[in-house]
């Protein structure tokens, strides 16, 4: 695992939006997600590293390690014995990919379950120094002590898998370390590298065994943040142990779940160091990228997979600590196997949840997480997140009666807006999406400051997607309101082996949103034939007048029903700026025959109010 400090990153890249008049438009990330590498490119890039080469986009090797390891099978006899070298362990004759000890291993300290494995020459060696002459250095013995204690709050007190168990790997010279897991003491820092997680080659299972390198004296460059080394010590011990705990559920998950995972558990295990504070900054300028995201272990958005740990934060919060250990619980039950969505989604249905209705409302906290309610442990710590920003990095102002923003969000990813009620007490947000796609919207209202003030959530979810609205009365009392558009939707509908990505059901998704203070429903001011009408021409069309401009006026939303209730086959138009609609037959109508004209509850005005159900149906009667 590599953490380093991130600076905030700068969002590029404009999203097309709709060609509505007075459209903005917004910026957001780079692109789509990229997709995963190649398990043949991940062997190449590992190899150089192992060789000490300076690899371009690799800043952590336990992803690339993990994705060989799963790979193995599938690799060309020749690439598995590469990959083997690649996974071989730093005493062994391989090119293993934390580099092999140059001169013989020290007897490892081995304690109730973990074997610290240490030379005393090279630059490998940890200090030296031995207070209590028992000949392990005092460094050795420390790096053992932090290792049972994450094993205690990991194991014992949170409930978690015990490793599976690598026998007499790792045992020479000497049978204490059997059943224990392994750490390797290496000068990995000098490559601005904390630590790694590494399973052993040969194995074909979906759990499995790993041995752990863990930098042997946290003096480099990469670590001056810390007040001590023993701190960078601590969070990477807690960090590492939990990837392994993870092998023995399921090795096959994807990357986003194994990190934030593994750094929630450092805050869990190490509570004062909070180094997981130092990827938000990152990640609170990324909310529109998926929280699936692939991208980030090896590449410019580090600080996104890593920040993935607010998820994990936010479930603790809200259903406890077991719901998170209950998502890796339930990797090899879900359809299909090992999804990590899937796999949250099981957990959260046990508690009355899911991941749809979890992941909506985590996006809509976000929005004031710094409040005094906040709905985040530590949230007054954490930055503010990114509102959306037109072409000038200037905020986007959405008011009552302004015009629409459009962009598109991708499946797990969501985009903020400041809002400004003009004055307007009551207001309601409105979006539109195509039919299918899980969204939700919400308006968040803030009261005082960022984190001494409380936030007020109101939130509308669209399963099926569509139109919706959200409502916040008294607007104008908030010192800031914000809304959310969310892409809650993370189904999958399988998994490409030739690229190694899951496919989803609404990547890219169109919508559009905008403020609205009107309450009051349209109406119709004029029909014919109006209702009971008798004698009505055979070729009248039908002519309906509104009081206000509708939208969503089609042949599917406005019909004519004739004898039989069999739909009439029609012209269906919207003129008039959209006040004036016209049904005209394709055909003569039926000689004394009853029809019923029916506007469905689709037709609404700007402010998404719907046509008075007792108005949106009439009947009138032809004549001879």
């Amino acid at each position: 695992m590599t953490r380093r400090l991130l600076p905030f990153l700068l969002l590029a890249l404009a999203f097309a939006l709709p060609a509505a008049a007075g459209a903005a438009v917004k910026v957001a990330p780079q692109g789509t997600p990229d997709r995963a590498m190649s398990p043949e490119r991940a062997l190449s890039k590992a190899e150089a590293a192992a060789a000490g080469r300076q690899v371009r986009g690799v800043d952590d090797l336990t992803p690339l390690l993990r994705q060989i390891a799963v790979a193995q099978p599938d690799l060309s006899r020749h690439d598995r014995k590469r990959a083997r070298r690649v996974l071989s362990r730093p005493t062994g004759s391989g090119g293993s990919a934390a580099g092999n000890y140059t001169v013989a291993e020290h007897k490892p300290l081995c304690s109730a379950h973990f074997c610290i494995h240490f030379v005393t020459s090279t630059a490998d060696r940890p200090p030296l120094a031995d207070s209590d002459l028992d000949g392990f250095p005092n460094y050795v013995e420390t790096t053992s002590a932090i290792f049972e204690h994450v094993y205690q709050v990991e194991n014992a007190q949170m409930g978690w898998r015990l490793p599976k168990s690598d026998g007499t790997r790792g045992c020479f010279p000497t049978t204490a370390c059997v059943n224990k897991t392994d750490v390797y003491l290496q000068d990995v820092g000098s490559q601005d590298l904390y630590g790694q997680t590494i399973s052993d080659g040969g194995q074909d299972t979906i759990s499995q065994f790993a041995y752990l390198v863990v930098d042997n004296d946290f003096t480099d460059p990469a670590f001056e943040q810390y007040t001590n080394p023993i701190e960078p010590l601590e969070v990477t011990a807690a960090h590492e142990y939990n990837h392994v705990l993870q092998y023995a559920y399921d090795i096959e998950l994807n990357t986003w779940m194994y990190e934030a995972t593994a750094v929630w558990m450092e805050e869990k295990v190490y509570t004062d160091v909070n180094d997981y504070l130092q990827y938000l900054g990152s990640w609170s300028q990324l909310n529109s990228l998926p929280l699936t995201n692939e991208r980030g272990a090896n590449d410019e958005f580090t600080g996104k997979t890593y920040g993935d740990v607010v998820w994990p934060r936010w479930l603790e919060r809200a259903f406890g600590d077991s719901s998170v250990l209950a998502a890796w619980q339930n990797a090899t039950k879900t359809s299909p196997q090992s999804f990590p969505v899937g796999a949250f989604d099981l957990s959260l249905r046990a508690r009355g949840s899911g991941f749809y209705r979890a992941f909506t409302r985590f996006a809509a906290d976000t929005a004031e997480w710094r409040a005094s309610n906040s709905a985040f442990i530590e949230g007054s710590s954490f930055p503010n997140v990114q509102r959306a920003v037109n072409g000038s990095f200037n905020l986007i102002h959405l008011k009552p009666q302004g015009f629409a923003v459009g962009a598109r969000l991708s499946h797990t990813g969501y985009d903020l807006f400041d809002v400004r009620p003009s004055g307007k007490r009551k207001i309601k947000l409105v979006v539109s999406v195509r039919s299918g796609p899980r969204f939700a919207l919400a308006l968040v209202g803030r009261t005082g400051s960022q984190t001494g003030g409380t936030a007020k959530v109101a939130l509308k979810r669209l399963s099926r997607g569509g139109t919706g609205t959200v409502t916040l009365p008294s607007a104008t009392q908030y010192s800031r309101v914000t809304a959310a558009i969310v892409n809650g939707d993370g189904r999958t509908t399988g998994f490409r082996f030739d690229d190694g990505e899951w496919e989803w059901r609404a990547d890219r998704v169109p919508y559009s949103a905008w403020i609205s203070s009107d309450f009051k429903p349209p109406s119709i001011k004029h029909r014919s034939p109006g209702a009971g009408k008798r004698g009505v021409s055979r070729r009248a069309p039908v002519k309906v007048r509104f009081s206000e401009r509708v939208r969503h006026v089609t042949s599917r939303t406005a019909i004519l029903v004739g004898p039989g209730g069999h739909k009439v086959k029609a012209k269906v138009t919207l003129r008039g700026h959209g006040r004036s609609l016209t049904i005209r037959p394709r055909a003569r109508l039926r000689s004394r025959k009853r029809y019923t004209v029916r506007l469905s509850s689709s037709i609404q005005d700007r402010g998404a109010n719907r046509l008075a159900a007792a108005t949106r149906s009439w009947t009138f009667r032809t004549r001879r």
